[in-house]
């Protein structure tokens, strides 16, 4: 149920700012949670071509754009975004799906402030050095309807890398094992 959107064509910041002030005005949040995951289409547009830019380098104007436009209606607010589309060990390569070029050096985009949600458990030993080298506190997304002990080794990987917690994360609304996983994150209380 996604459907893609230029990287850069203006008309889509001026839907992103009218989103925001709604948002602002009906719930005041403390943090805003990009949504910038997985983009399957990019950098084929017009505007896109003319603005002759990698792939990485037009997603990270992107990025700056959207944290510019939540910090012009509420300079305070946290900001949070997904790894993969910012992690050169996860989604952030070339040859990603239909994206027009390659995603190199779409982290430049993210300020330091911002806390990465990282799901990439696959190859923790390089994503989560990653974005702690950059100086991005992280929040591990873990589950995904699988083993909620998974979250153990995970954690494991993260001492010393700017881990500020784990998330549960399912995609079928299953909250089944929502005790299981906390239990495995920080013990039986």
């Amino acid at each position: 149920n996604q459907v893609p959107c230029s990287l850069s064509e203006p008309k889509v910041f001026e839907v992103v700012q009218d989103q925001v002030r709604r948002v602002e005005k009906l719930f005041q949040p403390k943090t805003y949670f990009f949504s910038h995951d997985e983009i399957r289409v990019a950098n084929w547009s017009q505007q896109d071509a003319k603005a002759n830019l990698t792939a990485g380098q037009l997603l990270a104007q992107n990025v700056k754009r959207c944290v510019e436009i939540v910090r012009q209606v509420n300079p305070q607010a946290r900001l949070c975004i997904w790894s993969d589309m910012f992690d050169p060990h996860h989604n952030a390569v070339d040859n990603f799906y239909l994206v027009n070029g390659n995603l190199a050096g779409s982290w430049e985009g993210l300020p330091k402030d911002m806390t990465v949600v990282n799901w990439n458990s696959g190859k923790p030993k390089d994503s989560l050095p990653f974005f702690a080298g950059r100086g991005h506190s992280q929040v591990l997304a873990g589950y995904y309807d699988s083993d909620p002990k998974k979250i153990i080794g995970w954690l494991e990987a993260g001492k010393g890398q700017k881990v500020d917690g784990a998330m549960y994360t399912t995609w079928q609304s299953n909250f089944n094992d929502l005790e299981k996983f906390a239990e495995a994150a920080w013990g039986k209380k």
